[in-house]
């Protein structure tokens, strides 16, 4: 399979994101910026051509015997700060199932309709403008640089917050019902958990969760270090699969060996 020419994959007629003068590009940025400062997200209706879709969800999936296996009970939690005399049932040390299929970076072909989308030199530098970093590099990690997730029947994603600041995601296949994407926007601060307001989103999401529409072929910008978020329990026989990028301001970045080993651990024998 040859390269498919990026405006047959990215509809950029209405996302011109190669084109810094057009007036559209400068409307993006005005209501991405926007959109991240208020609700910590934003999401490209359509980003990607419906007809890719189908493609490129296909070939994810074919990968999934070679994938790495996630399923385990874990705390929401990062980072967190110290809370001496917490009570058993305290949001810190709450757990939530997260169980999915994970495609590694180095398992997706090279000549992928994906990858084509993430080496394309213009999204990323859109995307470092977006956010306002003076730097912005595609990571180098072989396990985690490009990855998607696959979820199937009764698999989720429980709440977490992100270790990085930003996530940019493509949603490619949505399931027949559930897999949901909630979030609290900015419930914590860098200087106070706000473990209060986490106890209440968990007793009841649906009074405080936010659950954006997001389609497939929407390219998605994340705030989710701050915002605490999950994916509910997909249901039904097709697979809720989404692509995530990994970018950092630093050249040469890699992912946690102690992450690294526990993916591995999930590798197909």
């Amino acid at each position: 399979m040859g390269t498919t020419h990026i405006d047959r994959i990215i509809d950029l007629d209405r996302y011109p994101v190669d084109r810094p003068d057009h007036r559209r590009y400068r409307e993006l940025l005005a209501q991405g910026r926007a959109a991240l400062n208020e609700t910590a997200l934003f999401s490209m209706t359509q980003f990607l051509r419906p007809e890719v879709l189908p493609r490129m969800a296909r070939e994810l999936d074919g990968l999934s015997h070679l994938s790495c296996r996630f399923d385990q009970m874990r705390n929401a939690y990062t980072y967190g700060f110290d809370a001496p005399g917490r009570s058993a049932d305290h949001p810190h040390d709450r757990l939530h199932r997260c169980a999915y299929n994970q495609v590694l970076n180095y398992q997706i072909p090279n000549d992928s309709l994906l990858r084509q989308i993430y080496y394309w030199q213009p999204l990323t530098e859109f995307l470092r403008i977006l956010c306002g970093y003076e730097t912005f590099f595609r990571s180098d990690c072989p396990h985690l640089a490009l990855t998607a997730k696959i979820a199937g029947d009764g698999d989720t994603d429980g709440w977490h917050y992100d270790s990085n600041d930003v996530v940019f995601s493509l949603l490619l296949q949505a399931p027949e019902a559930g897999g949901v994407f909630e979030y609290a926007p900015y419930i914590r601060s860098k200087t106070d958990e706000n473990y209060d307001a986490v106890a209440k989103l968990l007793e009841d999401p649906g009074a405080i969760a936010v659950r954006p529409e997001i389609a497939p072929g929407n390219l998605t910008v994340f705030k989710g270090d701050l915002s605490m978020h999950r994916v509910t329990e997909v249901q039904g026989a097709r697979k809720r699969i989404v692509a995530l990028f990994s970018y950092d301001r630093n050249p040469g970045s890699t992912f946690d060996q102690w992450y690294i080993m526990q993916l591995s651990q999930g590798l197909p024998s």
